[in-house]
């Protein structure tokens, strides 16, 4: 049996209510995390191999002794699929990643790392987090042949750090090889209309975007905003705004006409995001893994490429793609549609597919796709899973949404997180997660242990009493008088 530790937020068969992947961050803060980690673990689900999720703990808080030795105790291989790594916001994270991996000594592969500047900005803009990317890739190339990027960008910048060019492979992103080698994409309508049910995806954050949203969901009623991150699941769930957008056009709060129109959706699971993108004709929007769940639905998409990230994707797996910094022009979803070819995708999908599977062949991982390897139990796992629905705005109408709130609150969502029901039990605990949620069960370990330094405290006293010739008189002295009055 080969047992391979996987980083990933949960495993594909897992299902998580949204209030727990919420409050304890199971998605890592976007829901796109789960495409790249679950084809991967699609991928190396062969006969005889054992995949366990790593639950993204070790980067939370800065590895505990002993944490490197159990993996390589317990574990064959350490796979890392990743994604914008090598970027100033996950600085921190990756930073402890790399502190573990200097005690890991079996072989550790990154697949699908990729760094992030801002439009219109190169390499240069990465230089913060320099120091800890060479630290993280120096530990990883220690332990395998070669690192998969995302693209061409990300491959220049670990050369300009100094990384040889036959340690780099560039990979795109392992979420598109999910369907293997032959899977293709094709048109279903000729083109749009207003009525097409069309999936919306965007970035909050950029320039014009509420703009470009609003218009968009007034010109098409059909259309369904398809959320992804963690700002988007308080929303829904709790009715909480973006902190850091005012845009009114955005729709990031409850007076949004999409979300008073319950047009807004977020997938806590791969597969049931899937099934939705395959009902719809045509998916357009910022976001690179929301393009990539309609693509693997079988659904037609096009990328408003807003940074180097999306576009270094899009050029390497050829996805149609308009490069978009910015909102300011009318942006029409018929003309994007028409504008839509999927030949080039089509045509280069085997090709990145082949180049994906020889960079695992080279990193000694077994794959489905070697004949004669298996699939293992992942196609019996997923069959018998019962995934949670797509979460709906607080508005809809059936009242369901509001009741199954009301049903966590009575449950003690933020008193008890750590003894919910339905909370999430990560099957490799290490760290144990101390974020929101967990002040109660913190409070019960701090009782715990004053309830320890009490007793400890308590015997000690009594052994001083035992010791002491003052109480030795004074017992001495009692003996008498007890002595005394008997006779």
């Amino acid at each position: 049996m080969t047992r391979l530790l996987i980083r990933s937020g949960k495993d594909p068969f897992t299902p998580v209510v949204a209030e727990s992947t919420l409050t304890q961050d199971v998605f890592n803060s976007n829901s796109g995390n789960y495409l790249f980690q679950h084809s991967m673990w699609r991928t190396l689900s062969v006969d005889g191999a054992e995949l366990v999720s790593n639950s993204t703990l070790s980067e939370r808080v800065s590895p505990r002794p002993g944490d490197a030795a159990r993996i390589n105790d317990e574990f064959d291989h350490f796979v890392i699929p990743m994604a914008n790594a090598f970027r100033t916001e996950f600085e921190p994270r990756l930073a402890r990643l790399a502190e573990l991996l200097e005690g890991v000594r079996i072989p550790v592969t990154v697949t699908g790392i990729g760094a992030q500047a801002p439009h219109g900005h190169g390499i240069e803009a990465l230089a913060p987090v320099d120091d800890t990317v060479k630290k993280f890739v120096g530990l990883v190339l220690d332990r395998s042949a070669s690192i998969g990027v995302r693209g061409e960008f990300t491959k220049s910048y670990l050369l300009s750090l100094g990384f040889p060019d036959d340690a780099i492979d560039v990979i795109g992103c392992p979420s598109l090889f999910l369907h293997g080698r032959d899977f293709r994409v094709d048109k279903r309508v000729d083109s749009l209309t207003s009525d097409s049910p069309l999936a919306l995806n965007l970035t909050p954050e950029v320039a014009g975007i509420g703009a470009f949203a609003t218009t968009q969901a007034e010109r098409h009623p059909h259309l369904t905003y398809v959320g992804q991150d963690a700002h988007d699941l308080r929303m829904l769930l709790w009715g909480v705004p973006f902190p850091h957008v005012d845009d009114p056009l955005v729709p990031v709060h409850l007076e949004h006409p999409l979300y008073q129109q319950d047009r807004i959706r977020l997938f806590l699971d791969t597969w049931p995001w899937y099934d939705f993108m395959a009902t719809q004709h045509f998916a357009y929007g910022t976001r690179f893994h929301g393009n990539v769940a309609a693509l693997l639905g079988g659904t037609p998409a096009h990328l408003l490429a807003h940074d180097s990230r999306t576009l270094e994707l899009a050029e390497y797996h050829r996805m149609p793609y308009t490069l978009m910094p910015s909102f300011e022009a009318d942006v029409s979803a018929e003309e994007l549609y028409a504008a839509t070819d999927m030949s080039e995708f089509n045509a280069e999908l085997p090709r990145g597919f082949d180049r994906f599977t020889a960079f695992l062949d080279r990193n000694g991982l077994e794959h489905v796709h070697t004949p004669g390897n298996g699939t293992g139990d992942f196609d019996q796992r997923l069959a018998a899973a019962s995934f949670p629905p797509p979460v709906h705005p607080l508005i809809a109408a059936d009242g369901h949404e509001i009741a199954s709130r009301l049903q966590w609150l009575r449950d003690g969502m933020v008193l008890d997180i750590t003894r919910h029901p339905q909370a999430y039990e990560q099957p490799w605990a290490h760290p144990a997660w101390t974020g929101a949620g967990s002040r109660h069960e913190r409070l019960h370990e701090k009782v715990r242990a004053q309830a320890g330094e009490i007793e400890t405290i308590n015997a000690r006293l009594e052994m001083i009493e035992r010791g002491s010739p003052y109480i030795s008189a004074r017992r001495i002295g009692s003996w008498f008088k007890r002595l005394l009055r008997r006779s």
